[in-house]
């Protein structure tokens, strides 16, 4: 019986952590919306990502090459700047997925 209990109380503790992490990442997400470094650092990342596998299936879709790589371009030039382009950037956003 001591066993159950011992695993009930680590399923419990378990649970308990994944509960927090889940509250804290939901917090971090909110706190990010308006921060435009952080969602220029994801935008880079997945456009770069999306670019890597297009330009691996070059034949496919040449369109959707240039689309992702003038994203691309433009994403690059707000990474160390001040004033972002904020209506783009949520724009890319959105059209990434990541909003």
């Amino acid at each position: 019986m001591s066993k159950l209990t011992k695993h009930l109380g680590l399923t419990r503790l378990a649970n308990s952590y994944v509960n927090n992490l889940d509250k804290f990442q939901k917090l971090k997400e909110v706190a990010n919306r308006n921060n435009y470094p952080y969602r220029v650092k994801l935008l880079h990342k997945r456009v770069s990502e999306e670019f890597d596998f297009w330009d691996q299936k070059k034949n496919s879709s040449d369109k959707k090459l240039e689309d992702i790589k003038k994203d691309l371009i433009f994403i690059e030039s707000q990474i160390n700047v001040s004033d972002f382009n904020k209506e783009r950037i949520d724009l890319l956003m959105s059209k990434y997925g990541l909003s």
